[in-house]
């Protein structure tokens, strides 16, 4: 797993800490865990998103397409879910379908470190409710949440074949097969047009 810098939670040692600081430094490495699929396709590290960026920026168009689209859905359910999609990651990594780990096996991972992260907080048993409604996509605001996630993957893309990255339209297939919402339909097919013309 290619990383910027090795996982924060090694500064604990051992050592007893408040649960939030814990929780903080395990999930700071997010901010250092590329999206692996953009490296796999030759996106430089200096401009490879990590998953806390990506993360916040599923959060933040959750936020823009409650109040603009979808007004029906819990606003700050998709923002909380939204803010808790990836944290598994922060001790699983970044499978992508392309490491050979079947879908059962990476859940397994990504559950095993939600729970240990979530266990001594607070409202942790609340976090993981949320997480595995996530995972299983059982309501309105995890089916958005887990498109919103894909459509934040195509902004990126576009982003990146702008810096040059060359035809990312694999990416794109994929978020067009994952996307269902008719006004997240409209705005992928918005997008496609802002791609570069050879």
């Amino acid at each position: 797993m290619h990383t910027k810098a090795a996982p924060s939670r090694a500064l604990l040692q051992g050592r007893g800490v408040s649960p939030l600081i814990e929780a903080y430094l395990e999930l700071h490495h997010l901010k250092h865990l590329f999206r692996q699929g953009w490296l796999r396709v030759g996106i430089p590290r200096e401009t490879c998103e990590s998953v806390a960026e990506h993360s916040y920026f599923v959060a933040m168009l959750c936020l823009f397409l409650a109040d603009g689209h979808f007004p029906e859905a819990d606003a700050t359910k998709l923002v909380r879910m939204a803010l808790l999609h990836d944290v598994g990651e922060a001790r699983a990594g970044d499978i992508t379908p392309h490491d050979g780990v079947s879908r059962e096996d990476k859940l397994r991972r990504e559950r095993e470190a939600v729970e240990h992260l979530f266990a001594p907080l607070p409202r942790g048993a609340d976090y993981l409710a949320l997480w595995e409604e996530y995972e299983r996509g059982t309501s309105l605001e995890a089916r958005l949440v887990r498109q919103v996630d894909r459509l934040e993957m195509g902004l990126q893309a576009t982003v990146y074949e702008h810096q040059g990255a060359g035809d990312l339209s694999q990416f794109f297939a994929s978020v067009r097969r994952a996307l269902e919402a008719p006004e997240l339909q409209a705005l992928l097919a918005e997008l496609e047009t802002l791609r570069p013309r050879d």
